[in-house]
């Protein structure tokens, strides 16, 4: 809802203060800014101080500072807060996924991470309709007000997520881990496992978790996980959250690249419920193949200055397929790597994919120059990177669906 609150202001914002593509672009690029250093410091928190606190806090940062954006005087003010709402948002993923992977059944636990974006991209979709009836009528700063919602869930998130006894395990804490276990037996009828893990280096930098992931037993993992996850983001940072500004500027009004703009992110929600049904049964691999090859083709159909039939379409295909990848990714990050630095991993992964965030936006600004200029080459550019990952997966890609985190972490 954060991200998609900023994507959906960005019309507003530009009209109000006559930004320049450039200008513009800044503003859009804060919000990756905030989350390439945030994914490292909450990742690394997550590990070292627990999974459940660091969570909701994450969540309670991006709502506050997505609300108080909306009240911001000007254009800088707006850029500091969108960065704080990235530095809270970035935390959301990696802890998440760590989370759930450390809970979950391994015969299913790419069907539980296939949910979780299924309720991003439902997120994106309500702020979405919103955006179409805020546009028209109270204007961008109530569509950011929106972004205050989530402060909700920070605050049930603390009072019912219970920390993870696969963390409790590698900190030496056992004890607390058999009685988590017991209470969460009596209280759901389930009984968790508490396999044995490896023990975590109790003064562990993010520095020296870096040189790990790059070490011969990582290297390859590391190497194609921060790649895809660099484009990936790009692609949606990029073209996907610049769509509303790009059709408003095109000669539509505000109003009307709302309302195409939320028929495209229609198609998440198909895209992340493909992944459901298929994540598990189908494998990893192929289905991340699949997705990413048709985000890939929507991406080459994707101007402006085409039919909206087309432009749906071809914004739906990149949409979908980015959203089906999206679970297969955040399960990958979080399978492949020991409980003892599973979130610090995630957060690097988080960092460099939110850079490709960063970079996304300021090359559309420089290559666009006025608003009035060709998409084509420059929605081209992020069709290749996407085919080139494709290949990379192909390459180097693992199958990780129903082995135990345990197996796949060695």
């Amino acid at each position: 809802m954060a991200l998609a609150a900023v994507s959906f202001a960005l019309p507003g914002i530009r009209r109000e203060w006559a930004l320049t593509p450039l200008g513009l672009s800044t503003i859009a690029a804060a919000v990756s800014a905030g989350q390439v250093f945030g994914a490292v410091v909450m990742g690394w928190l997550a590990d070292h101080v627990g999974r459940r606190g660091v969570f909701a806090a994450t969540i309670a940062l991006s709502a506050l500072a997505t609300g108080a954006a909306g009240l911001a005087p000007n254009a800088w003010i707006i850029g500091v807060l969108i960065f704080a709402v990235g530095f809270g948002m970035s935390g959301v993923g990696p802890v998440a996924a760590s989370l759930l992977s450390e809970f979950a059944p391994a015969r299913i636990r790419g069907q539980l991470m296939a949910w979780t974006q299924v309720c991003w991209a439902t997120g994106w979709c309500l702020i979405a309709a919103g955006g179409a009836a805020f546009t028209a009528g109270l204007g961008w700063r109530w569509i950011l007000g929106l972004g205050l919602l989530p402060l909700v869930t920070a605050l049930l998130a603390w009072k019912l997520t219970p920390e993870s006894p696969r963390y409790l395990l590698a900190h030496g804490r056992r004890a607390e881990a058999q009685a988590l276990r017991g209470a969460l037996e009596q209280r759901y009828g389930v009984r968790l496992s508490l396999p044995e893990q490896q023990q975590a280096k109790r003064r562990a930098s993010p520095l020296d978790s870096l040189r790990e992931l790059w070490g011969p037993r990582l290297r390859s993992r590391t190497a194609t996980l921060w790649l895809t996850w660099f484009v990936m983001v790009a692609a949606f940072n990029g073209p996907i959250i610049w769509l509303p500004a790009m059709l408003a500027a095109s000669g539509g009004s505000d109003a009307l690249a709302a309302r195409s703009s939320l028929l495209i992110a229609l198609f998440m929600l198909p895209g992340g419920l493909l992944s459901v049904l298929l994540i598990d049964r189908a494998g990893r691999r192929p289905l991340l193949l699949a997705s990413l090859g048709v985000a890939a083709l929507g991406t080459f159909g994707l101007a402006p200055a085409g039919p909206d039939l087309v432009i749906i379409l071809s914004g739906g295909a990149l949409a979908g397929g980015l959203l089906a990848a999206w679970p297969i990714m955040l399960g990958y990050t979080a399978e492949l790597y020991p409980t003892r630095m599973r979130a610090t991993a995630a957060g690097w992964a988080g960092a460099v994919s939110r850079s490709g965030g960063i970079i996304a936006p300021l090359l559309l600004g420089a290559l666009l120059r006025t608003w009035d200029s060709s998409l084509t080459f420059a929605l081209a550019v992020f069709g290749g990177l996407l085919l080139l990952v494709v290949a990379l997966v192909a390459l180097l890609g693992e199958e990780t669906s129903g082995r135990t985190l345990e197996e796949l972490s060695g």
